[in-house]
């Protein structure tokens, strides 16, 4: 997911430089989807080219070349079955990258492409990087930097012109190496770009950084309402929550961060904390349905996955003793059967005629049963958020 700084920031450089927004969007999209750092938050993010390692071994240190050979992170040529196998996760890229590191270094970042544009780091001095570890080192510092890297790359290998025209199949032979067909780059480039178009065309809203999200969720959840874990990611309860606030301070409701809202929020008191009435705390699944809850009624209309969906913003913790009792036989056999399902989609299918207790069962695996799926969600309904 893009944060606004980063689209920001891809959507300056892209005017700056004459270039259509969309298309260095896309761009990004296919190399990261937006991910400038790995998990821990510090290191670019990083796919590591054992073939890479080979010949930038061979060319910078052949006297270590052996050795990483031997650990299995060196090999002569490009293989779809070995280059990437244990780099499907954040931490398995990290660990591939600190043991090549361990033999040499600089070769290890050479071998590695870097950051929102996956920069290859034995490019480093073509784009007037000291090195690839001192390329590594700035591109650490953050979303500019590596924009700035990404930019760099395509100016110096001429590929500008082919993103100007939206020539993607250009574009991506340039960048990504004769075997772009092999990944679909230029449909993949093309695709996306017509998505970011129509979205930058209708005023799209990025998802806010992590640093605004946090200072949202803090004093929201200060005032009382409902945010979940306070961890930086703008999700529906952060959503919920601040059209809730929005539409108490008598604000536009639009369950994202603005100017006037931060305003609203920073001038926030104790005496303006919200206070749920009694009904709506004491409120049952089939209270919301008596009062001809907008989101029950959809829920139960809806498709099974919809009514996961949509449902899990109604349905109460607490107040839903009943529900709870009336599912648990059939909850003990969905925990039992729950090794031979292939996926959440096959329990939600198996779960057809009992939707209410999909919601329960889904929240449960998400291990979000009580706390974060049912009762903050009927919370949010009790706020007075229409979910529906």
């Amino acid at each position: 997911m893009f944060s606004k700084e980063i689209i920001d920031a891809i959507v300056a450089a892209a005017n700056e430089n004459g270039w259509p927004a969309s298309a260095l969007l896309a761009v990004v999209e296919c190399e990261t989807s937006g991910k400038p750092f790995e998990q821990d938050n510090r290191t670019p993010s990083l796919l590591f080219e054992r073939h890479k390692f080979y010949s930038e071994m061979a060319s910078h240190e052949p006297s270590k070349l052996k050795a990483a050979i031997k650990t299995g992170l060196a090999i002569p040529k490009w293989s779809r079955s070995t280059q990437y196998k244990d780099q499907g996760t954040s931490a398995g890229r990290l660990a591939v990258i600190a043991r090549a590191r361990q033999i040499d270094e600089e070769v290890a970042n050479r071998a590695a492409s870097w950051g929102l544009g996956q920069t290859m780091g034995f490019n480093a001095e073509r784009l007037h990087y000291e090195n690839a570890t001192a390329m590594v080192a700035e591109l650490s510092k953050g979303v500019a930097e590596q924009i700035e890297a990404l930019v760099r790359e395509i100016k110096s290998s001429k590929l500008d012109r082919f993103l100007k025209a939206k020539d993607f199949a250009s574009f991506a032979k340039g960048y990504n190496g004769p075997g772009y067909k092999q990944n679909n780059y230029d449909v993949r480039m093309r695709n996306a770009d017509a998505v970011w178009a129509r979205r930058l065309a209708s005023g799209f809203e990025a998802k806010p950084s992590k640093t605004i999200t946090v200072i949202y969720q803090s004093k929201l959840k200060e005032l009382g309402y409902p945010v979940g874990k306070i961890d930086g990611d703008w999700g529906d309860l952060t959503t919920g929550a601040t059209s809730a606030f929005q539409r108490k301070e008598g604000l536009k409701i639009t369950g994202h961060p603005n100017e006037e809202t931060t305003q609203h929020l920073e001038n926030a008191t104790a005496d303006q904390a919200r206070e749920p009435s009694a009904e709506r705390q004491t409120a049952t699944v089939d209270d919301l349905r008596a009062t001809g809850s907008q989101t029950v009624a959809a829920a139960d209309k809806g498709s099974l996955v919809s009514k996961i969906l949509v449902g899990a913003g109604a349905v109460g913790g607490a107040s839903q003793t009943g529900l709870l009792d009336q599912a648990q036989d059939m909850v003990g056999q969905v925990k039992a059967a729950k090794s031979v399902l292939d996926s959440v989609r096959d329990l939600a299918t198996g779960l057809a005629p009992y939707w209410w207790v999909g919601v329960i069962v889904v929240g449960f695996i998400t291990w979000r049963l009580y706390g974060d799926v049912i009762k903050r969600r009927l919370e949010d309904h009790q706020a007075g958020v229409h979910l529906g």
